[in-house]
């Protein structure tokens, strides 16, 4: 595969949140922004089937392209949101934090760790897992951080283009916990399916590897803690919407762990 042909989904996606940002700022610049965000997604997808072709396997023998695969996840999942939300406020963050995490896979391709490993089913559905719920944990994340910025302007009575276009803080809400709640659950199960992939195939567990499980372990416990925080009536939604938003620490850090070589 050309390397050029790699920096297009991080090129469409940074054109996409300029087109949302200024949809925000100019309300007649409408007609170019909704089709450039599908058409990321299309070819970021189509980047990724023709890597697979390509290669002759799937395109996540490196966590540099699960860090791929999760971008897609995190762009498509954002397009549910518009649909479901019927707001494009949030297209600016989205793919903005999209084009970077598909320049940071893009400018980092290397060969496959484990070529024949990879090719086990059980380390497709690990993979296919964890990059999903890192996605939906993404987006939470993102979805927190609208919460907060609409809350904060609200309360304000700083009121204009981008909380007229916002999604209710009801609406936020119930997305964030939705996408917190299944990307923790898919996580979880990611990695007990590579806890048994590695035990199948006897890999050594060294320090680097325990400093991996240990920032999953984080992740998990920090998001698994929101819904339980939401039974106790003394954590407000704003609270809550903060530990979300500050959910994306851990998951950054368990990001950048993983793309450490063994």
């Amino acid at each position: 595969m050309s390397e050029l042909w790699r920096w297009v989904p991080p090129l469409l996606y940074g054109l996409a949140a300029v087109m949302y940002g200024r949809r925000l700022r100019a309300p007649n610049a409408q007609a170019a922004a909704p089709w450039l965000g599908p058409v990321a997604v299309g070819a970021h997808l189509l980047q990724l089937c023709l890597l697979s072709w390509s290669q002759g396997r799937l395109p996540f023998g490196t966590m540099w392209e699960a860090l791929s695969l999760s971008t897609l996840v995190l762009s498509g999942a954002y397009l549910l949101v518009e649909r479901m939300a019927r707001s494009t406020a949030l297209g600016a963050p989205f793919f903005l934090l999209a084009a970077l995490g598909s320049s940071l896979a893009a400018g980092n391709h290397e060969p496959a760790r484990w070529p024949v490993l990879v090719q086990s089913t059980l380390f497709a559905v690990h993979v296919a897992l964890g990059v999903v719920g890192i996605g939906l944990l993404a987006a939470s994340g993102l979805l927190a951080a609208g919460w907060l910025l609409l809350y904060q302007l609200l309360r304000g009575r700083r009121f204009g283009e981008f909380t007229r276009t916002m999604p209710d803080l009801a609406t936020l809400d119930r997305l964030f916990f939705a996408l917190s709640s299944l990307g923790t659950i898919l996580l979880a199960c990611a990695a007990v399916l590579g806890l048994l992939w590695m035990h199948i195939f006897r890999l050594p567990v060294t320090p680097l590897v325990s400093w991996k499980m240990a920032t999953v372990l984080l992740v998990l416990v920090w998001y698994a803690a929101i819904p339980l925080l939401r039974q106790r009536r003394t954590w407000s939604s704003g609270w809550i919407a903060w530990v979300g938003f500050l959910g994306l620490v851990p998951l950054g850090l368990m990001i950048w762990t993983g793309t450490r070589a063994i």
